[in-house]
Formats: structure tokens, C-alpha cells, sequence
């Protein structure tokens, strides 16, 4: 087996050998240098890359962007640099080269049907989220429950959506429920999450104004973007008492689009 990084890099490649089970060396030479990794299975024993071996040297082969590999089965390396699944070394050049599927705060995501996490060294933001996936959930919802930025949620699933650790099913920007919070002094503008509004826009194109359901009435609200909000809507303390609003409540809110109707 041999060819180029045309259509599938090294992290693909090596994925695809894994996952059947293959066990052989798997060549590299690109402009930047000759390299190595010999595979066993889902484990890696050795990797090189001119003088370096070991988990540098594995980096080096991941990260290639061009040149040519050869795959020889049934190789094996004459020493062990390398002792964790392949699935350790790819999250780490994933992370290195932020790789990743985009994400929609309107997703719902839920681990792959591969189980493979028990094999990755975590870092606490994917720690974290991975204590809410016991079921399907979306992106908002789980930025909310994991109390994380949504954007660094958004970027942590991308990276394990990437690597197969999770299942991403994508869909349309659709209403998102958010929690009332006042912020003083605020302009007469409802805030949300600068993510969740640019996702809308991309979707519907430009408006300016969001409805808001509470019990039985629907208000129409200008809206503007802010960071970091996640599963937040924000408004002053006027606002509140103009429209009869408390903090803590639940309001399903979408965009005000040009001649549409309901959410």
C-alpha cells in the first residue's frame, strides 16, 4: 500500500490501519524529511523521524501536510519508543493543528460508536463535557450543563469529532432556549451569545430583532451579540420591568425574520 497525502493525510491513514487491525511500518518521506511509525494494531511501538524518536517524532509524521507514504505489513520496529493506542497520538496532533469538524451550538452530539475514550489522556475541558453525554444533547445544552464557554465547547467536540470519539448530528439554527439575566447598565438591546447569533445569521441572513416567547406572549426584542453568554439572555433591569420579565425565567427565543411568522 502506497501513495501520496493528496486526499488522505497521516492522520486519516494511520486511523484507517488502526481500525483494521493492521500491524507493519508505515513510511513517510515529504520535503521536510523522512519518518516512520510502526503500528500494532490500535497500539503504536516506535516512530522516527531523521535523528528523533518517540512521541516527537510521531508528531512529525501527523502533522505532514504533503509528500509520499509506503505501508509495509508485518514490520515490526527493533525497539519500543511508543507504548499508548494510536488514538492517544492523534488527539495530541489534532490539538496541535486545530483540525476539526465545525460545530453548530444548534447540534446535538453523543459519543461514537467506536467507545474509544477510555484510550485518550483528557484534558479537563473534555473531562468535563463528557460527564453530560450520557445521552444525546446539543452543543448549547451541554455548554449550559458543563458551565464552559461555548466556544471552547464548540472547539473541544470539533477536535473529537475529528478523532471519532464523538457523533455529531448537524441541524439548522433552530429557536434556542436561554435563561433571563439582568446586567446593569445595559443598552435597550437583548443580548445573546455572539455565536449563537452570527449561527443565525449565516442561516437567515441579517436581522436586528429576536422574538421572545414568555407564558402566552411573544415580544419582539433588538438584539445584539456579546461573549461568552452561552445559554444566557440578557437585559436591564428597565427592559425587565417594561415587559413584565423576571430573572431566572426560561424563554424560548429565535430571530425576527422579514415577513415571518411564528418559531
Amino acid at each position: 500500500m502506497e501513495g501520496t497525502f493528496a486526499l488522505l493525510g497521516p492522520l486519516d491513514l494511520l486511523q484507517l490501519l488502526a481500525r483494521g487491525g493492521k500491524k507493519g511500518v508505515f513510511q513517510t518521506l515529504a520535503p521536510s524529511g523522512k519518518g516512520a511509525v510502526y503500528l500494532h494494531g490500535s497500539r503504536v511501538t516506535h516512530a522516527h523521524w531523521g535523528g528523533v524518536v518517540g512521541e516527537e517524532a510521531m508528531m512529525r509524521v501527523l502533522l505532514l501536510k504533503e509528500g509520499r507514504f509506503r505501508f509495509i505489513e508485518g514490520a515490526e520496529a527493533d525497539e519500543v519508543t511508543l507504548e499508548r493506542d494510536l488514538d492517544h497520538y492523534l488527539l495530541q496532533a489534532i490539538r496541535r493543528l486545530d483540525d476539526r469538524v465545525e460545530v453548530s451550538p444548534f447540534d446535538r452530539v453523543k459519543f461514537g460508536q467506536g467507545g474509544r475514550v477510555g484510550h485518550l489522556t483528557l484534558n479537563p475541558d473534555e473531562l468535563a463535557l463528557f460527564t453530560h453525554l450520557s445521552k444525546p444533547i446539543s452543543v448549547l445544552d451541554l455548554a449550559v450543563a458543563s458551565e464552559k464557554p461555548l466556544r471552547t465547547v464548540m472547539t473541544t467536540l470539533g477536535h473529537l469529532a475529528r478523532l471519532g470519539v464523538i457523533e455529531v448530528e448537524h441541524r439548522a439554527p433552530h429557536t434556542a432556549r436561554l435563561t433571563l439575566a439582568i446586567k446593569d447598565p445595559l443598552p435597550p438591546y437583548a443580548h445573546v451569545d455572539e455565536l449563537l447569533l452570527s449561527t443565525w445569521r449565516l442561516h437567515y441572513g441579517r436581522f436586528d430583532h429576536v422574538h421572545v416567547r414568555v407564558d402566552n406572549r411573544t415580544l419582539s426584542l433588538p438584539v445584539r451579540g456579546a461573549e461568552n453568554l452561552g445559554g444566557l439572555l440578557l437585559l436591564g433591569t428597565g427592559q425587565l420591568i417594561m415587559h413584565e420579565l423576571q430573572a431566572g425565567q426560561t424563554l424560548m427565543v429565535w430571530p425576527a425574520l422579514p415577513h415571518a411568522g411564528g418559531a
